[in-house]
């Protein structure tokens, strides 16, 4: 289990230290790229991903898409001493059961679907992202293919 926690003032240290793997390095950027895009572009919500002894694992981003209000997960990154223990599965479930129950008070915009991207060569996060019901659209998104899961 994982706590999605908003990135703030107290938190945001935390959240910069948080590293991908070598081999994930060209398919994310460094989170701090990821919460200055949360502070600036007025559009991404970066949270913490902390397991329940409060230790920052990772990094999470969502978005509420103005065109058609999917909800999209972005930024997603495991600290790579935790990889390989569920915690990314752990957080797009956490992220999707936020969603449920919240929307929507979060966003003003009610939760009808989730979006996210990923690399067309990265076959783990697709594996992950398939076996959590997101099925592939033809859409691309800045070079990435386009998965979407309708709310259950």
């Amino acid at each position: 289990m994982v706590i999605l926690e908003p990135a703030t003032a107290e938190n945001w240290r935390d959240i910069a230290k948080v590293r991908a793997s070598d081999a994930q390095g060209g398919w994310v950027a460094e989170p701090t790229y990821y919460l200055c895009l949360s502070a600036y572009d007025g559009l991404w919500r970066s949270c913490a991903v902390r397991t329940e002894d409060g230790t920052t694992v990772g990094h999470v981003m969502w978005a509420v898409d103005p065109d058609d209000d999917s909800h999209w997960i972005g930024g997603l990154m495991i600290d790579a001493e935790r990889q390989g223990e569920g915690l990314g599965r752990a957080t797009v479930e956490a992220l999707l059961t936020l969603w449920e129950r919240e929307e929507p008070a979060l966003s003003g915009t009610p939760y009808r679907e989730a979006a996210l991207s990923v690399s067309a060569d990265n076959e783990v996060a697709l594996g992950l992202y398939r076996s959590l019901g997101f099925v592939e659209t033809g859409e691309l998104s800045d070079d990435e293919i386009v998965l979407r899961r309708p709310r259950p």
